[in-house]
């Protein structure tokens, strides 16, 4: 049985969808695996200015909320924040993906890229990209299990590794690349 999920996009949030990602963001199972990467602190930076921007309308959001209403409850269970290249308007960045432990293996990711996909694709994207940290195969799993392919490697300032992935919005075939990296980087991941 399919779960009671409401997933929408938002281009420019509201008082209250920025208040569930906050919650959503504050969870120890969201901030656990890319915390320990980035350390806690600098990932709820991070999560603060991306919420900072989402009330400014720089970057917009696909909500996944399960809905319990023999309860009246709807809480916040993944999100995708995403923005336009500001270099090129063809690029959408998926900035953040963030699914509840409880809640993933359950298409709740899938789900909420595939509508990102979908509005990228109406305003006129030809590309989705992302940055995912080296030491998070679940997240790579994600994204080359939704078509993405690994482009390249880069290291942040704090020396974290991150893996750049790629998505062609035109393409309609995807399979001649792969969504992980090559094998002369798979030592990094051991």
């Amino acid at each position: 049985m399919p779960l009671p999920l409401e997933i929408a996009t938002t281009p420019h949030a509201h008082d209250a969808q920025v208040g569930e990602i906050i919650d959503l963001l504050c969870k120890p199972s969201i901030c656990g695996p890319i915390s320990d990467i980035l350390g806690r602190d600098a990932f709820m930076e991070a999560s603060t200015d991306l919420t900072q921007r989402l009330y400014l309308g720089e970057c917009a959001t696909a909500l996944a909320r399960y809905i319990d209403e023999s309860s009246n409850t709807i809480k916040p269970v993944g999100t995708v924040i995403y923005s336009q290249d500001s270099d090129d308007p063809r690029i959408v960045n998926l900035e953040l993906i963030a699914v509840r432990e409880k809640y993933r293996r359950r298409k709740v990711g899938t789900r909420l890229l595939q509508l990102v996909e979908a509005e990228a694709a109406l305003r006129g994207a030809t590309q989705l990209q992302t940055l995912a940290p080296q030491r998070m195969p679940g997240l790579q799993n994600l994204l080359a299990g939704n078509g993405f392919y690994f482009s390249r490697m880069e290291e942040s300032e704090g020396g974290v590794l991150f893996l750049l992935y790629k998505k062609d919005l035109k393409e309609k075939d995807n399979k001649q690349k792969t969504g992980l990296p090559p094998e002369s980087l798979q030592k990094h991941f051991s």
